[in-house]
């Protein structure tokens, strides 16, 4: 069967009620797309999704939260989704993706909001609320990256730069996506779904993702934070790890050294919100409201 990648126009959120979108050309110089649902005044969360991902990944968290009063706000980071992919070098570092958060918080008109982070969001998430205690009125991170080493980044990072240049961005292609959720994104691989499979695949076929995913995993801090940060995070924070996470091993002993955070651990993957999101934005509601 021969699948034909969705276009812009078809990807989540099309077709979705009251989920609005709408796109914000930040002073970072990155237009980035912005997806909401929830009440105007319900208390903000900020969604920051995974590397490799895109706003589809919350799909879940917009159709539950907004029930505890949230204004659930998801943005494509830059080099993801439908979001502006540049290609100078430095673009995908930590401090660019601060920047951005920074400036998404100016374009919303918001002085705090809630973060969720999963993955690499997790990651920033987390740097940001260190850097901006401030601005950061509850934490969620759903298997951060930023608590222990990752192996994987290392591994990409090592192969030959000439091997992301064969991949062409138009070729990257469906089997290599559905691998990677069944086998490593999902605990349970008869979870994932065509329309899951379809949904991640489609942007990997816009011009710039190719680089964006390279560059960020050569770019990005990956490095795990010290116990010394672990202990002066200052907003409430709760930590959701997937018992069966294959690609953030171990990380539950690093998790628990955050200064008041709660760890709550789930049966699931790396993707655990997707795959368990009755039970997963069943606690973290509560906590955000």
């Amino acid at each position: 069967m021969t699948h034909r990648a969705l276009s812009p126009s078809e990807i989540y959120p099309a077709g979705v009620a009251d989920v609005d979108t709408r796109f914000l050309q930040l002073p970072t110089g990155i237009g980035v797309r912005v997806a909401e649902r929830g009440p105007e005044h319900g208390e903000p969360v900020i969604m920051l999704h995974g590397w490799g991902a895109s706003v589809y990944m919350w799909r879940h968290a917009f159709a539950l939260l907004p029930a505890y009063g949230i204004r659930a706000i998801g943005v494509d980071l830059r080099g993801y989704g439908l979001s502006d992919k540049p290609r100078h070098r430095g673009a995908y570092s930590l401090d660019q993706y601060i920047a951005d958060l920074e400036a998404l918080y100016a374009a919303l008109g918001l002085q705090r909001a809630t973060l969720v982070g999963h993955s690499m969001g997790g990651a920033l998430a987390l740097r940001f609320a260190l850097r901006h205690p401030e601005r950061v009125r509850r934490l969620v991170l759903i298997n951060p990256a930023g608590l222990v080493p990752l192996v994987y980044p290392l591994l990409l990072r090592a192969m030959p730069r000439v091997f992301t240049q064969l991949v062409r961005e138009s070729f990257v292609p469906r089997s290599l996506i559905a691998v990677i959720l069944r086998r490593l994104a999902y605990g349970n691989a008869s979870l994932v779904t065509e329309r899951d499979i379809d949904e991640y695949w489609a942007p990997t076929q816009l011009p710039g993702f190719v680089h964006a995913a390279a560059a960020a995993l050569h770019e990005f801090n990956w490095r795990p934070v010290s116990a010394e940060q672990a202990a002066s995070l200052a907003p409430p924070a709760m930590v959701i790890l997937g018992q069966n996470d294959r690609l953030i091993r171990k990380a539950g002993p690093r998790a628990e050294r955050l200064h008041g955070a709660q760890v709550l651990r789930f049966d699931g993957g790396h993707s655990v919100h997707e795959e368990r999101p009755a039970e997963v934005y069943g606690r973290l509601g509560p906590f955000i409201r």
